[in-house]
C-alpha cells in the first residue's frame, strides 16, 4: 500500500463525502488537489481555460517549493524534467562583471535536504495535472465559477461550462451551458484577478500598474553556442543583471535558454491583462548600453512576449477566508489569489506551494466536519504574516536591484563584492544567511500539525 493509500485508509469517513471544489487548475490548484486526494477528500477542479497553457516558459523552484513537491510525492517526476542550476550569479549591467555568486547545487541539497530547480512551466503543470487525475481528482476545463451567485447557505455553486471553446470564440451566445455544483468548501486558486477575491473584497478587481513590465525571450541551445554564449549555459546557472530601472534574468531549461527582462512600463498606452507580443525595437532601445551578451540575446531570440506587473487595488483585503457560522459552504483563497508577489526573488510559486501544503495538511487532520471552519482560520493566521514579509522583501529587492546609477548603486555593488561571507542585510536577501534559512527551511506539514495541536490545546484550556 502506498503512502497515499495509507493516508486515505486512515482518514475519517466524512472526508470521502466532503466536497471540495478548487477553482483554478494552475500549479497551486493542482498541487492542492493532489494533497487533498491523499486525505481522501472528494475533489473537483475547474478552470475557465479550455486547454492547459502557460504564459511564462520557466519557473524557479527553490528549496521550500521542492519540499512541498516532495511531501506530495511528485518531486522525482519533477526532477526528471528539471535542471539543477549550479549557482545564482549577480552581474553588473554594463559589462556583465560578476558582483556575487550564491552556490545552489549541491549546496542547497546538502543544507536543506531538497534541491533547487528550474523547469518549464508547461512540463510542471502537465506533471501535476496527470498526478491529480491519477489520484482521483475530477478536473473540468472550460468551466467558470460565478462566486457572486453562489448560495453559501446550501452550498450551490453556479458555473458556466463551455462545451466548444472555438464555437464560443466565434459566437459568444453559443456553446455555453449553465451548471450547478454542490460543494462544502471552495478553494480559489485562480490567480491575482480571482473572482473569489473580488467577492471577499466586495467590489470588482482593480488591477493597478506597478510601473514595471516583464518581457520573455527564448533562445535555442544551438543558437546560444553559435553566438558564443556557452558561458551562460555551461555550467547551468541563474544569471541576474542589475541595472538602472531594469533587470534581466536568464537560465537554462532542458532545451532552451529562458531570458526575462523587467523594465519600465511607461511606454504602454493602457493597463491590460494577459500577454502581448513584444515590440523588439523598444527592448533594443532600453538595453542598448547593457552587457553585449544581453544585446545579442534580445536580437536573436524567439517567442517574444510581454505582460504588465500588476498589483491588486484591495491590498488591505481583511480576510482570505469566508467561514460564516451556519453557512454550509466555506471559501478560502490560496496562491496568487491570496498573496501575489513580484518575480524578483523567484518565490511566487514557492509561496503558493507552501500554502497548498499547509491547507492540505490542516484539512488532513480534520476528524469531524466542524473542524473545517477553525482550520481555515488557523490557515490564514499561519500564512498571512509569512507571505506579507516575503512580499515586502521581494519589493525591497526589486527596488535595490534596479537602483539608478549613483552613490547608492555604488555602495550596493561594493557590498556585493566586499562582504564575504554575506551577513544580515546583504543586497541579495537570498544570500542573507538568516533570511535564506527562514525562507528555505519552511516545512508546511510540520507547521500545520504544530499549529492545529496548539489550537486544540488552547480550545481545551478555554473550555
Amino acid at each position: 500500500m502506498t503512502s497515499s493509500e495509507q493516508a486515505a485508509a486512515s482518514s475519517p469517513a466524512f472526508h470521502s463525502q466532503y466536497r471540495v471544489v478548487i477553482v483554478g487548475a494552475g500549479l497551486v490548484g493542482l498541487l492542492l488537489a493532489i494533497v487533498l486526494r491523499r486525505a481522501d477528500y472528494h475533489v473537483v477542479v475547474i478552470d475557465k481555460d479550455g486547454e492547459l497553457k502557460e504564459i511564462g516558459a520557466g519557473i524557479i523552484l527553490p528549496a521550500n517549493a521542492c519540499r512541498a513537491l516532495a511531501q506530495a510525492n511528485v518531486l522525482d517526476k519533477v526532477k526528471s524534467c528539471a535542471v539543477a542550476p549550479n549557482a545564482w550569479v549577480s552581474h553588473s549591467y554594463q559589462q556583465g562583471g560578476i558582483l556575487a555568486r550564491m552556490e545552489l547545487d549541491p549546496y542547497i541539497q546538502d543544507q536543506y535536504k531538497v534541491p533547487f530547480l528550474v523547469i518549464h512551466r508547461p512540463d510542471l503543470r502537465r506533471i501535476l495535472f496527470e498526478e491529480a487525475k491519477a489520484r482521483g481528482a475530477c478536473i473540468h476545463l472550460a468551466t467558470t465559477a460565478d462566486v457572486h451567485r453562489t448560495d453559501f447557505s446550501d452550498g450551490l455553486i453556479h458555473a458556466t461550462v463551455t462545451d466548444d471553446v472555438e464555437m464560443v470564440a466565434r459566437n459568444p451566445d453559443d456553446g455555453r451551458k449553465e451548471r450547478t455544483l454542490q460543494a462544502d468548501l471552495v478553494i480559489a486558486a485562480d490567480g491575482q484577478q480571482s473572482e473569489a477575491r473580488a467577492f471577499l473584497a466586495g467590489h470588482a478587481n482593480q488591477p493597478l500598474p506597478t510601473g514595471k513590465m516583464v518581457n520573455r525571450i527564448l533562445i535555442g541551445i544551438d543558437r546560444m553556442r553559435e553566438m558564443g554564449l556557452e558561458d551562460l549555459i555551461n555550467p547551468p546557472c541563474i544569471h541576474v543583471w542589475l541595472g538602472p530601472g531594469s533587470m534581466a534574468v536568464g537560465y537554462l531549461l532542458k532545451d532552451v535558454f529562458n531570458f526575462v527582462l523587467v523594465c519600465s512600463s511607461e511606454c504602454e498606452p493602457e493597463v491590460y491583462l494577459g500577454h502581448r507580443e513584444v515590440e523588439e525595437e523598444q527592448l533594443r532601445a532600453v538595453f542598448h548600453d547593457w552587457d553585449p551578451r544581453i544585446r545579442s540575446l534580445v536580437e536573436n531570440g524567439h517567442g517574444y512576449l510581454k505582460w504588465l506587473l500588476l498589483e491588486n487595488g484591495d491590498t488591505a483585503l481583511s480576510s482570505c477566508i469566508h467561514a460564516a457560522e451556519g453557512d454550509k459552504l466555506k471559501l478560502a483563497l490560496t496562491g496568487n489569489a491570496a498573496h501575489a508577489i513580484g518575480p524578483y526573488i523567484g518565490s511566487g510559486a514557492a509561496l503558493g506551494f507552501e500554502s497548498a501544503t499547509v491547507l492540505g495538511a490542516l484539512l488532513e487532520q480534520a476528524r469531524q466536519q466542524s473542524d473545517i471552519g477553525p482550520m481555515l482560520s488557523v490557515y490564514e493566521s499561519l500564512r498571512r504574516p509569512r507571505t506579507d514579509l516575503v512580499k515586502r522583501v521581494t519589493q525591497k529587492m526589486g527596488q535595490e536591484w534596479m537602483l539608478p546609477d549613483g552613490p547608492l548603486q555604488a555602495d550596493r555593488d561594493r557590498t556585493f563584492v566586499e562582504e564575504v561571507p554575506p551577513s544580515q542585510g546583504y543586497p541579495n536577501a537570498l544570500q542573507d544567511p538568516f533570511f535564506q534559512t527562514w525562507l528555505y527551511s519552511f516545512d508546511g506539514e510540520q507547521e500545520a500539525r504544530e499549529a492545529w495541536l496548539l489550537h486544540r490545546e488552547d480550545s481545551v484550556d478555554c473550555a
